[in-house]
C-alpha cells in the first residue's frame, strides 16, 4: 500500500467511514488453565492457579482497553456503522469479562474448599472449571456478538 492510499484509509478510518476490524485487539483472552478441585489440591497447585489467573485478568484488562480504544476510533458518530462498531466492543469485551468473573468465582470456591479441607496432592481440575470451559458467552445486549 502507498504511503497515500495509507494516509487516506487512515483518514477514512478515524471518520468513521470504513469499519474497524477487531483484529487490531486479537481475539478475546480466554484461560488457558484450569483450576485446581480445593478439596484436593497442593498448596503449590493453588499458588500456580492464582499466578494464571492473575495473568489472566491481565490480559482481559489489555484486551478491554484495546478495545476501548478501537471503540473510541469508531467516533462519536450517530452513523448506524459507527454505532453497530460501539456495540460489537462493547458486547466484545463485556462477554471477555464476564468470563474472567466466571473464572475467578471458580477459584473462590476452591480457595474455601482447601481452607476447609487443608488440600491434599495431585487434584484434577474442579467441576466449575471444567464446565465454566465449555460456556460460550452471549452478548449482555441480547444478540451475539459478530464473527470475525
Amino acid at each position: 500500500m502507498t504511503r497515500t492510499s495509507m494516509i487516506a484509509a487512515g483518514l477514512l478510518l478515524c471518520a468513521g467511514a470504513l469499519p474497524v476490524a477487531h483484529a487490531d485487539c486479537g481475539p478475546a483472552p480466554r484461560p488457558g488453565f484450569a483450576i485446581p478441585d480445593g478439596a484436593h489440591a497442593s498448596r503449590d497447585e493453588m499458588s500456580g492457579a492464582r499466578a494464571n489467573l492473575s495473568e489472566s485478568s491481565a490480559q482481559v484488562a489489555a484486551y478491554a482497553s484495546c478495545l476501548d480504544s478501537a471503540q473510541a476510533r469508531a467516533g462519536r458518530s450517530a452513523s448506524r456503522d459507527a454505532r453497530r462498531l460501539r456495540g460489537e466492543y462493547l458486547d466484545l469485551g463485556s462477554a471477555a469479562l464476564v468470563r474472567l468473573a466466571s473464572v475467578v468465582t471458580c477459584f473462590t470456591e476452591q480457595v474455601r474448599a482447601f481452607q476447609a479441607t487443608g488440600g491434599g496432592r495431585d487434584a484434577g481440575p474442579a467441576q466449575c472449571s471444567v464446565s465454566a470451559a465449555r460456556r460460550t458467552p452471549v452478548s449482555l445486549r441480547g444478540a451475539a456478538p459478530a464473527a470475525r
